[in-house]
């Protein structure tokens, strides 16, 4: 057994030493490898233009940039307690260059300087620094864009639930409607029993289908809960009797984690509604070739989802989805669809041909004859009316394509690894970044934040998962 004397620390005394700030801060620290491969310059190079030759000095870009991402590494309460940190943490201090001895800036200038001189950039600085940490990871080989996973979480927003009002807001048309409508336009013209003037009618359709209008079409009217405090928040309900304002971040990250793209919108907007924007970013800045596989859950499963991955060889991989059947009546799925004859044959063998219409959604009605509905005796398995009815969207044929890809093994696969991903990113997110509320408003500040967010998630999984 050894013996040991206890000890006894002194009292404090005030000690003058010489301290190297650089040598306090560990070599394997995610920040020395953040500051040594990503390079801040291009703030200056952003915000050049917003400054004055002259007058007096003003606190360096970079400087105000770094303290807003260390709240995020750091997942800091707000931005004001992270200025309050400064004072006395040497890591904070060594990352944004100060000495121990500088006064550190006040919380108030970031704010003021991004009211004031940044929000006049032509694209916001923080969406700018998102893409420079995708250069980073490009540059770094660090995206694997064999599959790529889409889906979409909430966040709180800083806004009461019961001070709320109704108000009717315009309903505009599918981003995909134009093209909807050529659809419908070009299988009208098929129809044998068009007349003359009838058939011009349909040419006419086709022209101004394919003439290049850049509006906003408004078809119609819904009423909408809308906060009192903050107008872009959207009512969610996440059960009965539980509801909140919240906004919704639809991300697409790769298999490495890495989040490719980000877009915000009110927590009443469907996923399938908010996949185009999210969409079409992944689109403009990747290289979409790279992909396989896109998965998604099935808030993604749409005919025109599933026709616009299809048609960019990319594979869907999305889950079955029975949504609208009632119970004790025959699926949808059990009519075998004749492709051949354009028919769908019921569990009874009898035919359910096309009416010839099609609603503007693109939907065709297929109808079953009376005569054999009455005297079926499967009926009450079926239908409550008279015939039976089927819908088939013009574009069905893709959404059949992507539920036979569901039992492709190496989507089965695939699909498996789901949650390792997108769900694992949206769970860092909200235990370690500060992902579940937010005190900012409007839709454009909490966008800035989230971007930044997902920026600096980025930025330290490159750091601490392949160079520190």
């Amino acid at each position: 057994m050894i013996n040991m004397s206890m000890t006894k620390r002194p009292k404090k005394q005030n000690i003058s030493e010489i301290v190297n700030l650089e040598a306090m801060v560990p070599q394997d620290h995610f920040l020395r490898v953040i500051e040594k491969h990503f390079d801040w310059n291009f703030v200056y190079d952003e915000v050049e233009k917003l400054y004055s030759k002259v007058g007096r000095k003003s606190i360096d870009p970079v400087v105000l940039l770094k303290i807003h991402i260390l709240k995020f590494l750091f997942n800091e309460d707000s931005l004001r307690r992270t200025y309050e940190n400064l004072k006395y943490n040497n890591l904070y201090r060594w990352f944004i260059g100060y000495s121990l001895c500088e006064d550190v800036p006040d919380h108030s200038t970031y704010s003021q300087n991004y009211k004031r001189k940044f929000c006049k950039l032509e694209k916001d600085l923080l969406q700018t620094v998102f893409d420079k940490v995708i250069n980073l990871l490009v540059e770094w080989d660090c995206l694997d864009m064999t599959a790529v996973y889409i889906d979409s979480t909430h966040t709180k927003a800083s806004a009461n639930k019961k001070k709320n009002h109704k108000e009717k807001i315009k309903i505009e048309a599918k981003k995909y409607q134009k093209e909807l409508d050529l659809e419908i336009a070009l299988k009208g013209l098929h129809e044998e029993s068009l007349t003359e003037e009838e058939y011009l009618k349909e040419v006419e359709k086709i022209i101004k289908c394919n003439e290049e209008v850049n509006t906003n079409e408004v078809i119609g009217e819904k009423e909408v809960i809308v906060s009192d405090v903050d107008k872009d928040a959207g009512m969610l309900y996440k059960s009965d009797k539980e509801k909140m304002f919240g906004y919704n971040t639809s991300v697409i990250c790769d298999n490495n984690n890495y989040v490719l793209t980000v877009d915000t919108n009110g927590s009443n907007v469907h996923d399938s509604v908010s996949f185009y924007d999210s969409f079409e970013n992944l689109v403009n800045h990747f290289d979409i070739t790279k992909i396989d596989y896109f998965v998604g859950d099935a808030a993604y499963l749409t005919p025109h989802i599933c026709k616009t991955i299809i048609d960019l060889d990319m594979i869907p991989a999305f889950p079955y989805t029975r949504k609208g059947y009632r119970k004790g009546y025959f699926k949808k799925y059990e009519f075998t669809y004749d492709e051949y004859n354009d028919i769908y044959i019921c569990p009874n063998e009898k035919d359910l041909t096309p009416t010839g219409r099609i609603d503007k959604n693109g939907y065709i009605i297929y109808k079953a004859d009376e005569h054999d509905c009455s005297n079926c005796p499967f009926k009450s398995q079926c239908t409550k009316s008279k015939n039976k009815q089927i819908l088939r969207h013009v574009w069905e044929e893709y959404k059949e394509m992507t539920n036979d890809y569901r039992h492709h093994q190496d989507v089965k696969e695939i699909y498996k690894q789901r949650p390792q991903h997108i769900e694992r990113v949206f769970a860092d997110g909200k235990m370690k970044y500060g992902l579940r509320s937010t005190y900012l408003r409007t839709k454009e500040r909490v966008h800035r934040k989230l971007t930044l967010l997902y920026a600096c998630m980025n930025l330290k999984k490159f750091a601490l998962h392949h160079y520190a």
